[in-house]
Order: structure tokens, then sequence, then C-alpha cells
């Protein structure tokens, strides 16, 4: 074979290997799937308890956190999940998958996980560690008061390590006394990161709520967005990332006449908001909460969260629309 073929050659391989699709990696590439979807009468709860920053937790090693929340006594609680958000696991230098149990202390029972979802950089370097979200079942979420502890123990039987950033406690319920809801809830983790070449455009997650609704017949509308890492960073960068609520991106429409238009008619490009998590050194898991009801459309509403050097796993996001 000549050496153009072999060329040639070489660089079809190179370009095939470029096109297939990434297992892994900094862009947003790991959509959050639909775990409910459903209208009714009731509302949720979510909380991160009093979960702190774990450093490395060695085999054996365990991690607590107490929870203090109340439920309406009427309520029927229709979803429950606790979710362990976990980082940097490893063995040695290598990644690896971390070994998790959960208990509740006050029963003593260890509760199943029902899910996994993880990322990573994808490309060889160091520190190429997995990040996640392990999902496990509360063990009874009940109506009225709930105090209780969790532990999280290492159990592996060699010398992987992890970080927990924190567990956080999600429930739905049905309450008869409460207006009508329409509710979505996302689960997934998506390492977003715009560095090593990835643009803050391709570290970009998107979650879509799929249906249509009527938007005349709403009184609120409330989007919670979970991100472990997210908000907190130790560099000096006035916008470390970006929420997106059904804004199309940039308009090439004149700014003046944007902002007639915006005036005129109220989110109707959607609307953008900077640094949006509230997280710090200690509780790192980022959390935001905000009222996105003057931009909903009647079908294909979405949100993104795009980085800007932030370092975040995009993890979780309920939406829910209350009706008059």
């Amino acid at each position: 074979m000549s050496s153009r073929k072999i060329a040639a050659l070489v660089a079809l391989v190179v370009l095939l290997s470029l096109l297939a699709p990434a297992s892994a990696t900094y862009a947003g590439d790991h959509p959050l799937d639909t775990a409910l979807h459903d209208e009714f009468r009731g509302d949720y709860i979510f909380t991160a308890g009093n979960g702190t920053y774990s450093g490395a937790v060695k085999p054996g090693g365990r991690y607590a956190v107490a929870y203090d929340f109340e439920l309406p006594l009427n309520a029927t609680v229709r979803y429950q999940r606790l979710y362990v958000y976990w980082s940097w696991s490893k063995i040695d230098q290598k990644a690896i998958y971390p070994a998790i149990s959960v208990t509740r202390t006050d029963t003593g029972e260890q509760v199943n996980r029902t899910g996994r979802y993880a990322d990573s950089k994808g490309f060889v370097s160091s520190n190429d560690f997995f990040s996640g979200m392990d999902i496990f079942e509360t063990g009874g979420v009940e109506p009225g008061k709930n105090t209780f502890s969790v532990v999280l123990e290492n159990t592996a039987d060699d010398n992987r390590t992890f970080v927990v950033q924190g567990i956080g406690v999600l429930a739905v319920y049905e309450n008869p006394s409460s207006p009508e809801a329409i509710v979505w809830v996302k689960e997934g983790a998506d390492l977003l990161y715009s560095n090593y070449g990835i643009t803050p455009a391709m570290a970009t997650g998107r979650i879509d709520f799929e249906g249509t609704i009527d938007r005349s017949s709403l009184s609120s509308a409330e989007l919670l967005l979970v991100a472990p890492s997210g908000g907190y960073t130790r560099e000096n960068i006035p916008v470390i990332n970006r929420l997106f609520v059904n804004r199309e991106g940039e308009s090439s429409m004149p700014s003046f006449f944007e902002a007639i238009i915006s005036a005129v008619f109220p989110g109707s490009n959607g609307k953008e908001w900077v640094n949006v998590f509230d997280s710090d050194e200690t509780k790192q898991v980022g959390i935001d909460r905000r009222d996105v009801l003057p931009y909903l459309r009647s079908e294909n509403n979405f949100a993104a969260v795009q980085d800007e050097k932030d370092y975040l796993v995009l993890t979780n996001a309920v939406l829910r629309l209350e009706r008059r």
C-alpha cells in the first residue's frame, strides 16, 4: 500500500473516532431521565439534611446525615428517594465505581439501591475518576414529623475510596387539601466543566419537560435544581454558571429592540440567570429554587444549566406547576 493510501486510511480512522459518541465527557451528554411526571393534588419536599463534605471515605468508613422535616398529616407519599452524591471514586489512581451501603439508624435496616448514574472526564489524563449519584429507597417517609438519620458505609473489600458531597431526600406526596399540580421529577448525573477544550456551550446540560400545559390556568411554577459542587469555586471568576429557561440562545436582534419586545411581551424569549447555585466549601450540594412562571410555554419547556469553570454535576430537577 502506498504511503498516500496509508495516510488517508489513518486520517479516516481518526475522523471516525472523533465522530463516535463519547460515553463520558465534561460536555452535557447525559440528559436527566424522567422518574415521575403526573398531575395530582399535592406537593413535594427536598432536603439535604445536615450533610457536609466528607473527604475521602476509606473501606469501612462511615458518613452520617440527619433529617428533620414534616409532611401534612393527610398526605400520601407516592414517590420517595435518597440520593447519594459521590465523587472521586478511585482505587489508587484508577477510576472505579464505589461500593456503598446505606442504613437508617432508627430502624437499623439497610435501604435498597434502585439506580446509579455516573460520569467522568472521558479522556486519558490524571485524576479521571468517576462522579455520580446513587439512588436508594428511603425506608419510609411518612405523614407528620420525620426525624431520622442515615449512615453510609464504604463496603469495599479492596482499598477503593470515594468522596461524599451529601445525601438528599425527596418525597412527592398527594394531599387532598393541596391545589392541583403538575410535577416532573428528573434524575441523572451529567458532569459539566468548560475546560480542556470544552466550551461553555458544550458544557451545557439541557432538561426537557415533556407535555403540554395550559398556562392560563397556572398560579405558580417552581423549578428546583440540584448540582453537587455547583456554586463553589476557589477561582475569582465573576460568572461561574448560567441557568436558561426556555431561552434559545443569543438573539440576532439589536439589544434595544429586544429590550422593547421583552417589556411588551415579558418572558417571550425565556430568561437567563447567572451564579444560581447556593453552596460553599463545607456544604457542597448546590441547590437552586426559583419561580419560572413568567417564562413558561404551552409546550416544549426546557431548562439548561451551563458551566463556566464552576465544575458541577447536574443530578436532579423538579418542576412543579400549581393550578389556580
